[in-house]
């Protein structure tokens, strides 16, 4: 791959919700080994951690060293006044390496790492941005989506009224 292929490519850098929804909660494995061929995902390591203390958790591992870079994340000190001078929320380190790297996107569904982010001008989706972004991908079939929308339905993760409506959208058109 050139410089310029890879400048053009997409990259995330993943939160620990959205790696429990994904791939814990609906279940897609497979559709991020898909996912990853054209798009560089990370994550850091302090939310390697904080994934792999879930009960669960052990099953994924190859999945997530298959799909995913772990990152050593230099702290983006700039960051700490929004969170308290506290560094231990896996969403400080997913933010400080978009904060470095502009040309990622932060994957957070919570909504004050939203918020710290559009106050920096970090890219930002959750989610449902991402089971859309598979769905034009071609990689991701209406049944997939379908289990995706119960899934997400049946879990105790909030998500807004307009988050619903756009689940909905991606889903079940």
């Amino acid at each position: 791959m050139n410089l310029s292929q890879e400048q053009s490519r997409c990259a995330y850098v993943f939160d620990t919700s959205t790696l429990i929804i994904l791939v814990e909660k609906c279940g897609l494995t497979n559709a991020f080994l898909r996912f990853a061929e054209e798009r560089d995902l990370y994550i850091p390591l302090r939310v390697m951690d904080e994934f792999f203390v879930g009960k669960n958790a052990e099953q994924y591992y190859s999945v997530l060293q298959d799909c995913f870079t772990p990152l050593n994340v230099a702290l983006a000190e700039e960051l700490l006044p929004y969170f308290n001078f506290d560094s231990t929320s896996g969403e400080i380190w997913v933010i400080s390496y978009a904060f470095k790297n502009p040309l990622c996107s932060c994957v957070i569904d919570e909504e004050f790492g939203r918020r710290v982010c559009k106050l920096f001008s970090i890219n930002v989706t959750g989610a449902i941005g991402i089971i859309d972004e598979m769905k034009k991908s071609n990689i991701l079939s209406l049944y997939d989506l379908q289990c995706i929308r119960d899934s997400i339905r049946s879990t105790h993760f909030y998500l807004s009224k307009s988050l619903y409506s756009e689940l909905d959208r991606i889903c079940l058109c």
